[in-house]
């Protein structure tokens, strides 16, 4: 993992189009057990994610679980969800994913009654997590974020493209050239970042990582621990 520093350096100063070369996933699939303790219910839960992460995508399923989705993570206050950029050196067009890369995922997957189905590319997920900031500003955060992971694990659908994410982002109610116009202002950026800062100060390094109750969770947890 790269350096605090170098890390949110890279993401401030890399643009959406970038040529920058990929260097690898970080993904934790493992509970953090140098924390005891079990969490209070009706404790908040931050989650950080990343659209692009597969693992995210069943903590996300296993969290609606835990936690059903019934408003706004900002009006229900039970669940605060956050951006992680894994890769922000990822280039706009993305690459093409590597073959036979999710035949655990898809056990895994299997395993909560979900069936994965990816994109053919590895694409930048920079753009979708900035469209969900700008949803978040606009109370629709839970409902563009659940849209974009079924989009993106579900329908194995490239969301590092605008004509990809305008469909989805009218889909739960808001205006997409708005949305898409809207992403290039800077607070959105500054959002991630400092989203990212805060993950990171507390030790987390992949995605899904969870705090809960003052215990940070690392990877796809069981929903018994997300209550």
């Amino acid at each position: 993992m790269k350096p605090l520093r170098t890390t949110v350096a890279l993401l401030r100063a890399t643009p959406i189009r970038t040529t920058t070369k990929f260097r690898g996933t970080i993904l934790m699939t493992t509970r953090d057990q140098s924390q005891g303790g079990h969490a209070d219910s009706n404790m908040k839960i931050i989650s950080w994610s990343d659209y692009a992460c597969p693992f995210a995508y069943i903590g996300f399923k296993r969290l609606l679980v835990a936690r059903p989705l019934t408003s706004d993570s900002s009006e229900s206050g039970e669940v605060e969800w956050r951006a992680y950029e894994l890769h922000p050196e990822i280039p706009a067009g993305g690459f093409e994913r590597p073959r036979g890369k999710h035949g655990f995922l898809k056990a895994l997957a299997s395993e909560d009654g979900l069936t994965l189905r990816a994109s053919d590319r590895v694409w930048s997920s920079r753009p979708a997590l900035l469209a969900a900031e700008v949803a978040r500003s606009e109370g629709k955060h839970a409902e563009l974020h659940e849209r974009l992971f079924s989009a993106a694990w579900e329908e194995g659908l490239d969301l590092g493209r605008s004509d990809v994410l305008h469909p989805l982002i009218n889909d739960v109610g808001l205006d997409p050239v708005a949305v898409l116009a809207e992403m290039t202002q800077q607070r959105y950026l500054d959002a991630i970042v400092d989203a990212l800062e805060e993950a990171m100060m507390l030790g987390i390094t992949g995605t899904p990582s969870y705090l809960l109750n003052g215990q940070v969770l690392r990877g796809v947890q069981e929903v018994e621990a997300l209550l």
